[in-house]
């Protein structure tokens, strides 16, 4: 039985610099779907008091958030799942990620809304297997650990095991000197390695850390071969990037910094303030970066394209339904959208890295 299409296309344009818009309807019927994943998103971040938080019932968390901010969160959540299947039907390569407004929205209505997306650029790739093969082609040196490098490596883990002790024997807000002497590191016994993973004994730890950072290497090793081919094809190419898609990059840039910087118990805010920066001030900065991201994934994709270079339809259902178990509230439709392209942009790195 075919799925019943939740939207409808009412106008379509390109635009100058490789953008597009759509505009149309998601129906009230696609908005309905939607409401209890959007009741449920509410209940992990209201709290009443007289109602513990997560089993609120549905009539007061509606009174609660009002009507209107459910309805927005259903038209949020219907639009990110009708997303692919509308760029899809207008047959545009999309990438990058759109700007997206609504136009029109009302309690049990069918929902207006407008989408401004980037679309791929035409691009006349050079011989990029001649190139990659001469970057992949080159002799490797042997990666190894010596013993030094795996002493080094003992020893940072250490002191960053005497840092969180002396956070929990002075509290989080007590400033201390982060500079340990020798002297003042923990022995590394077989007890204290038990507490840092899933290690029998002290050999059985070096053992893992040295296979750990001999993979480490390998990586970083492999990392700069890809670097050295893609920044070779890229030389040879010229295309207009669109603004969207730099704008998209840069948005992923800062996220992905924001949620680095919050493992460290440093906010965003905090960062800009320790260096005297402003948001404007690191999006100029990093906008150059920006665009070279935009510009190789418009590389991969025209490769991918050209090389008819895809997951198979079992990996690529197998990786979208083990993520899903992961992050449960995610709309299965988007996922499948990003991890698409995340397993062909991998596929087109390992086509380049075998052209020796």
């Amino acid at each position: 039985m075919s799925k019943t299409k939740s939207f409808t296309i009412t106008k379509k344009e390109a635009l100058p610099g490789s953008q597009y818009v759509i505009e149309g309807e998601i129906s009230a019927e696609g908005l309905a779907v939607e409401k209890k994943r959007a009741l449920d998103k509410f209940q992990q971040i209201v709290s009443i008091d007289g109602f513990r938080k997560g089993h609120i019932p549905e009539k007061n968390l509606i009174e609660h958030v009002g009507e209107l901010a459910v309805t927005e969160e259903q038209a949020s959540l219907a639009l990110e799942k009708a997303y692919p299947e509308i760029v899809k039907e207008v047959g545009v390569a999309a990438i990058g990620q759109p700007l997206v407004s609504i136009t029109k929205i009302a309690t049990g209505q069918p929902m207006g809304f407008k989408i401004e997306t980037a679309v791929a650029p035409d691009v006349t790739l050079p011989d990029y297997k001649k190139l990659a093969k001469k970057v992949m082609s080159k002799e490797e040196e042997e990666v190894v650990i010596d013993a030094a490098t795996l002493e080094e490596s003992i020893k940072e883990i250490l002191t960053s095991v005497a840092h969180k002790n002396l956070h929990e024997v002075q509290g989080e807000t007590e400033h201390h000197n982060h500079d340990f002497k020798d002297e003042d590191l923990p022995e590394l016994t077989d007890e204290l390695v038990k507490t840092l993973g899933k290690f029998e004994n002290v050999e059985d730890f070096k053992t893992k850390l040295k296979s750990n950072l001999l993979n480490e290497k390998q990586v970083k090793a492999r990392e700069k071969k890809r670097i050295d081919a893609m920044a070779a094809i890229l030389a040879e190419i010229n295309v207009e990037i669109p603004e969207l898609l730099i704008d998209s990059e840069l948005e992923k840039m800062v996220g992905q910094f924001k949620d680095s910087i919050s493992s460290m118990n440093l906010s965003y805010e905090q960062y800009l303030e320790k260096i005297g920066k402003t948001d404007e001030d690191i999006r100029a900065e990093w906008r150059d970066e920006a665009k070279k991201r935009g510009t190789i994934q418009i590389v991969l994709n025209k490769i991918s394209e050209t090389e008819d270079i895809k997951p198979g339809k079992e990996e690529l259902e197998h990786q979208v339904k083990e993520l899903l178990t992961y992050y449960k509230e995610a709309d299965p439709e988007s996922m499948r959208y990003y991890v698409e392209t995340m397993m062909t942009n991998e596929k087109v790195w390992k086509f380049l890295e075998e052209q020796k």
